[in-house]
């Protein structure tokens, strides 16, 4: 076997792997990022059309490590959510403080991609790595190798990437709570007639919420949004497989008030809900971040940025112990890793998963309560300014 060394290696080729070794070459000369499709491909890059929402959170990591200014000509700022329980008569309205800084920004993944795979190909410190499928990992005393029959790549740290089907984690028999959710999302793009004026919708139906993004349009009269609608499974099942014209009505009768009548939908994708949580974020050698560690119902839209401040910290924690000496890949290192995230991750796995009980309840006293309750914070500014706060993950 040909064997290769590099002194971190990110197996993953997503969005988390791709903003994380960038980041990481501010301090360290030989990372390799590897994953076992073509994922620097145009091919690749161009398959994906949902959107990613970035925290200003986020959006202060990545103008950290010099990031920011290179995706931020392709995104969209959100300015305003309004968020609505079953109807208008039932809200709660956040607004950006004094309409200048935005509460976050929406961003098409495949510009996205493009963009940190430009940036990785530009950086000689980085070395990219396709069709590299992991099946064996080996611990040694001073390094961790991992393998792909005939190819070999050792480290002093692995750091899992890749995804929610993490290969690494089984590999590892890293022990995990996962729950299945009797939901699935649609995803879609969708062409509509009124401006979106910056503002992002969330509506929480009988089965699950519905929420729309606003989109960056190269065309100013054309006006585009992503929505993600949590369903039940068997009614989501059933709804992509209707004609694309009935489920445009169907879509636009939900959302018709707030963007005006649908004029196309366009690459209309089902995802099964669930959600998981790893006992811990490592083991020998390894650190887990996003998908591969956690992942969360999508009622608050945090997935991914839960996933970038596992970026945030391991980062902090690399840079740290590389310059008083220690080993990158020490238990001491990715110990301090996981006691920074364990708490934030897991607070946010169970809000998320007790919200979306809370809102699919058809209980009208419960629905009564939730109306009392949005009533009560729609009012109270200095509640509205602590939910933003921490949606924007500036309270870490």
């Amino acid at each position: 076997m040909a064997l290769n060394h590099s002194e971190i290696i990110i197996a993953g080729g997503g969005l988390i792997g791709l903003c994380l070794a960038p980041i990481l070459a501010k301090n360290f000369d030989n990372i390799a990022i590897i994953d076992q499709n073509r994922f620097t491909s145009n091919n690749d890059l161009n398959k994906d059309l949902r959107t990613i929402a970035i925290s200003r959170g986020t959006k202060l990591l990545l103008e950290e490590y010099n990031i920011w200014g290179k995706i931020k000509r392709n995104v969209q700022p959100i300015n305003n959510i309004k968020v609505l329980n079953r109807s208008e008569n039932s809200k709660i309205y956040f607004r950006s403080e004094n309409n200048k800084t935005p509460m976050g920004y929406i961003i098409e993944h495949s510009k996205i991609k493009k963009d940190l795979v430009e940036i990785i190909k530009s950086s000689k410190k980085i070395k990219i790595i396709n069709k590299f499928k992991i099946n064996n990992i080996i611990n040694e005393q001073n390094n961790i190798v991992v393998c792909d029959h005939d190819k070999k790549i050792s480290s002093k740290l692995l750091i899992a990437a890749d995804g929610k089907n993490s290969s690494i984690r089984t590999i590892s028999q890293m022990e995990s709570y996962s729950t299945t959710y009797n939901q699935s999302a649609i995803v879609l793009n969708f062409v509509h007639q009124n401006n979106h004026n910056s503002t992002a919708y969330e509506i929480f139906l009988p089965n699950g919420p519905l929420a729309t993004l606003p989109m960056l349009s190269q065309n100013k009269n054309i006006f585009k949004s992503s929505l993600i609608w949590s369903e039940n499974r068997d009614i989501a099942e059933k709804l992509i497989l209707l004609n694309k014209s009935y489920l445009k009505d169907i879509i636009e009768e939900k959302v018709l008030k707030y963007l005006g009548p649908i004029k196309k939908l366009e690459s209309i994708k089902l995802f099964p809900l669930s959600a998981h949580i790893c006992r811990k974020f490592y083991c020998y050698r390894t650190a887990f971040v996003g998908d591969s560690a956690h992942s969360i119902h999508p009622i608050a839209g945090q997935g991914w940025n839960l996933g970038m401040r596992d970026v945030k910290y391991l980062a902090k924690a690399l840079e740290e112990h590389k310059r008083l000496g220690i080993n990158i890949g020490s238990s001491e290192v990715l110990k301090q890793y996981n006691n920074m995230r364990f708490g934030d991750v897991s607070g946010m796995f169970f809000i998320t998963h007790g919200l979306n009980k809370i809102f699919s309840n058809k209980n009208v006293l419960l629905n009564k309560f939730r109306s009392i309750g949005f009533d009560y914070i729609d009012k109270n500014k200095k509640i509205t300014k602590k939910l933003v706060k921490f949606a924007s993950g500036l309270h870490l």
